[in-house]
């Protein structure tokens, strides 16, 4: 969807080098989280698109032209039942919202809610794979299913 609608509003904003072009995302779109395989590899390529969009609209000169990704964690939506972790809380949709205005209007690139996941991926990239993996089970993140899928059991 991402990518349609794109395509249908990026040429009158080349034209006028002008626009704003938001990516809904997730931190699944960076960190993965089990038993949630095509949702996380779906949010990579949303992150993914963001990120070559961006460059493509640099290279071309369209500095016009912003782009936002916005990657928050559960979010209180109903997607999936009874989220949990041990560091943060579940964002309700009006933070979430708050946090993107806040982004667009300020031209992040990439909105983290809650902010201090920048932290969680510099670590991810810095740290050796079994202190990243510590730390993820440290986080705890779990939930009892994802709302309209068929269990598998």
């Amino acid at each position: 969807m991402t990518f349609k609608t794109t395509r249908a509003f990026l040429p009158a904003m080349m034209d006028n080098n002008h626009g704003h072009i938001v990516t809904v995302a997730s931190a699944a779109g960076h960190f993965v989280t089990s038993f949630m395989v095509a949702y996380c590899s779906s949010k990579f390529a949303a992150v993914g698109f963001h990120k070559a969009l961006t460059e493509e609209l640099s290279t071309l000169g369209k500095d016009g032209i912003k782009t936002t990704c916005l990657c928050p964690v559960f979010i209180n939506t109903g997607f999936v039942k009874n989220p949990t972790t041990r560091l943060g809380k579940i964002l309700e949709i009006e933070e979430v919202v708050e946090a993107l205005m806040e982004g667009i209007l300020t031209n992040q690139k990439m909105v983290f809610v809650p902010s201090n996941l920048n932290i969680a991926l510099l670590t991810e990239i810095l740290f050796p794979e079994r202190a990243v993996n510590v730390l993820k089970k440290m986080t705890n993140a779990k939930f009892d299913a994802v709302v309209g899928q068929r269990s598998t059991q």
